[in-house]
């Protein structure tokens, strides 16, 4: 028979150390390499960023921090990897604004990105426009509300893909606007542009980084900016927010790790991260990609993780937008 005080003591004995074991685990940290995993293959804007910052915290950190892409199903292939990782802090997962829509337009995921992970910080963001071919008849988002209700088919915009920031950022224009556009989803940006500059496509919602040559140009122009706030560089062309209040959309940049990191470790890591976010070197590489720093905490990055799911869950139910 067991007897009840041995074995109350030793329960009580491994409470008392489990705390101590995770809390020497954590003070180890970093204990070997730490993997930054970017969900894209090599080369992007989205990797370059992820490198720059593997960079600065090898230096911080004294150990190696090596980016791994694991580009694939909508970024869900790499995003997977982490949700799934140790809880040590030593796999950091990159995430783009897939992160907030693929829950939302997906009936199938790997994992569940509120119970399975946890932010780190918000990197950074960059601006999504409305750009029209320079014959369009409207130079605003009024003047294309008006242009769109005129119409007797659907007015045809681009963007450079479906379920991507710029598709859901012009659903949610309609929603707002209440209008009705055609989509017209194209394998990336450049030949979504390509067809607007030719005029076979008259508008197109991308990034103000990827059109700005040639709206300096004056090839085509821009009639909006998605984001809550002008383009740093670019503060003559209004939001749509100032037409629809509360109008958003923008395409962002984050960190996160497996949900069960401890809050200990997390704050860690994340204290590291924002203080290179807010840096001017950071600052610096982050302009050249056309992405403002943002530095979040992570319980402020966790709450706009939550509500841009809900957001975009509401415009993906109303618009019929599900991926397989």
């Amino acid at each position: 028979m067991i007897d009840r005080r041995r074995f109350l003591a030793a329960t009580s004995a491994f409470a008392v150390m489990r705390p101590a074991a995770t809390a020497l685990a954590q003070d180890k940290f970093p204990s070997h390499n730490v993997r930054i995993i970017v969900p894209f293959t090599a080369g992007g804007p989205t990797d370059v960023v992820a490198r720059v910052i593997s960079d600065a915290m090898a230096a911080k950190w004294s150990v190696p921090v090596i980016v791994e892409n694991k580009p694939g199903a909508g970024t869900l292939i790499g995003t997977d990897l982490v949700a799934k990782s140790a809880p040590d802090g030593h796999t950091i997962g990159v995430v783009i604004t897939a992160h907030v829509i693929n829950p939302a337009v997906r009936d199938q995921m790997p994992f569940d990105t509120l119970r399975d992970l946890r932010g780190l910080t918000q990197l950074a963001e960059a601006h999504l426009v409305v750009v029209a071919n320079a014959s369009f008849p409207a130079d605003d988002i009024p003047g294309l509300v008006r242009t769109a209700r005129a119409q007797t088919e659907p007015l045809a915009y681009a963007t450079p893909g479906a379920a991507t920031a710029t598709h859901m950022a012009a659903e949610l224009l309609q929603k707002v606007a209440d209008v009705k556009m055609l989509h017209v989803p194209y394998n990336g940006s450049a030949n979504a542009l390509t067809d607007v500059l030719a005029n076979r496509v008259p508008l197109m919602f991308d990034v103000w980084h990827s059109v700005q040559q040639h709206v300096q140009e004056k090839t085509i122009k821009v009639l909006g900016v998605t984001n809550a706030t002008r383009i740093p560089n670019a503060p003559q062309y209004a939001c749509i927010g100032e037409t629809y209040p509360g109008y958003e959309a923008n395409s962002m940049f984050g960190l996160v790790v497996t949900a069960k990191t401890p809050d200990t470790l997390v704050k860690r890591l994340s204290d590291d991260l924002i203080a290179f976010v807010k840096s001017p070197v950071f600052a610096a590489k982050a302009e050249t990609f056309g992405m403002q720093p943002v530095g979040s905490t992570p319980e402020e990055f966790d709450r706009f993780v939550a509500g841009e799911i809900g957001k975009w869950r509401t415009i993906a139910s109303s618009a019929n937008i599900h991926l397989n």
